[in-house]
């Protein structure tokens, strides 16, 4: 159970600052934002820096370790001038409170998805890069905003939850398309992982015939919808976001909807000679799983 030790002011002196720094860091902190960390630089030189701002050291079994305050505690160091913190000592009986602890704080930069996987080491839990786990934990966002949109609503302690029960999933997909061809960006992006999570929880086996030849299109027909689909994915790109198709923008719900037809053509036995999304808003359906535009469960 989580405890509060101790809430007192202190003034933190530079070389306090760089002493706990290099040795109360917690080892899943994300990297320093050296732009951040600047900035609060000049704010404490130009004497504008709020005195006593909080940070928060958790105390674990022997080790007294820093979850929320490394750009103040760098900038401090970096300025050469003292700063009175509240100093918050929290009390924790396991590395889990420790990492929830460190996930909850925003105070001045927000927590990422991929902060929190990286500071809960979720990624080595199941198996994957934290690349790919931050990837199904955004795939499965957009899963609950029906497929057209990211969920950002979604409190982020249960999308982390959630990403455990996807575990074979997801691993069994990004075994699939191991050493493909396609642009691995694309493939691996909310859109079209959403609809490949759901195919290899109801259909494994297909999913693994169809997503393999989409990646590898290894002496594929030309109508073939697995090659019709890595077709689309190579001609399209992200651009800071939005999906380009020539000089057209397409929606993450087109891309979705777009994946969806090739599969179910693929499903169902069917050629194709090219992916015909109608209306990317209209409920998508995934042939051979109970999805139909609600949220899978």
């Amino acid at each position: 159970m989580i405890q509060i030790h101790s809430n007192k002011q202190v003034k933190v002196t530079p070389a306090m600052a760089g002493d706990w720094l290099r040795h109360n860091i917690f080892s899943r902190q994300r990297s320093m934002r050296p732009r951040h960390r600047d900035a609060l630089v000049q704010e404490i030189m130009a004497g504008r820096f709020i005195q006593g701002t909080q940070i928060h050291f958790v105390r674990f079994r022997n080790e007294l370790l820093l979850v929320n305050g490394q750009h103040t505690l760098s900038a401090i160091e970096k300025a050469g001038m003292s700063v009175i913190l509240t100093v918050l000592i929290s009390v924790a009986e396991t590395m889990d409170e420790v990492a929830e602890l460190y996930s909850r704080h925003d105070n001045h930069l927000s927590r990422s998805v991929m902060d929190s996987i990286k500071a809960r080491d979720l990624h080595n839990q199941i198996g994957m890069s934290l690349k790919q786990a931050t990837n199904v934990a955004a795939a499965l966002r957009f899963i609950q905003g029906g497929l057209r949109r990211s969920d950002s609503k979604r409190c982020q302690e249960d999308v982390l939850s959630e990403v455990k029960t996807w575990e074979e999933e997801g691993n069994a997909f990004f075994e699939a398309i191991h050493g493909g061809g396609t642009d691995a960006v694309l493939l691996t992006k909310a859109p079209i992982l959403s609809v490949a999570l759901v195919t290899f929880r109801h259909q494994e086996k297909k999913a693994r015939e169809f997503w393999r030849q989409v990646a590898m299109d290894d002496g594929l027909r030309s109508n073939d919808p697995r090659k019709i689909l890595h077709e689309f994915i190579d001609l399209t790109r992200v651009n800071r976001g939005p999906f380009i198709r020539g000089n057209k923008t397409v929606t993450p719900a087109y891309v979705a909807r777009a994946a969806a037809v090739a599969w179910n053509a693929f499903y169902s036995g069917n050629s194709i000679t090219r992916i015909n999304v109608v209306d990317p808003e209209r409920e998508i359906l995934i042939k051979g799983t109970p999805y139909k535009g609600q949220p899978e469960q």
